[in-house]
């Protein structure tokens, strides 16, 4: 899998039995949370939007949460940097976690389901502040994501997808369209074959 590379699988074998080290790391730098319910930062450019949701709400009582289905919270460390994202899911008071590391042009992510197994790790690369590249090895198969800039405008990203054992999948490109102001419009999901489809569209106001 030449695309990806031995040194993001060799890392990806590596965690799979650290969740806890690396979440007594992580929690030890932790000096704030914040709770939403939904997605509420943006990762990646345009992260949650590229799964069809809307930005999170906050909690502002967590005293009166009901569910903890889709419950997001984020902690802070010092530098006022984002290193666990926990977010609930259908079974209540069960989260996955998303633990960050960063490094000059480098952040590093790694998700742990539910039942603290390990399922991705992924790399992203920056240039001038901006994010280039990104690749993520996981339990069902790679993907490579590189991320093409108009001025300073993401005008697409292209998305190369490989199976478990390295053979290459769907590639797919995700192409963003913005308002006058400047604002995000849209996201079409483009496939080779032709077909693209909508998968993110911003509701204007009256």
């Amino acid at each position: 899998m030449k695309m990806i590379g031995e040194t993001i699988r060799t890392e990806f074998e590596a965690l799979k039995n650290d969740f806890e080290t690396i979440r007594q790391q992580i929690e030890d730098d932790v000096v704030r949370t914040e709770l939403y319910k939904g997605e509420f930062y943006e990762l990646t450019p345009y992260s949650y939007q590229r799964n069809g949701c809307k930005q999170g709400k906050p909690v502002k009582r967590p005293d009166t949460i009901k569910s903890t289905k889709n419950l997001c919270i984020y902690g802070f460390n010092n530098q006022n940097q984002i290193v666990e994202v926990k977010v609930g899911c259908s079974i209540e008071n069960q989260f996955y976690h998303t633990f960050l590391y960063y490094t000059d042009n480098l952040v590093k992510s790694i998700l742990y389901d539910n039942g603290k197994h390990l399922m991705n790790v992924c790399h992203y690369f920056f240039e001038g502040g901006k994010l280039k590249r990104s690749q993520l090895c996981g339990r069902y198969g790679c993907r490579e994501e590189n991320y093409i800039y108009k001025e300073n405008a993401l005008t697409h990203i292209e998305v190369k997808q490989y199976d478990i054992e390295g053979n290459s999948g769907n590639d797919l490109i995700h192409i963003f369209q913005y308002q006058d102001d400047g604002a995000l419009e849209s996201i079409t999901k483009s496939f080779p074959n032709g077909y693209s489809e909508i998968i993110y569209k911003t509701k204007r106001g009256c």
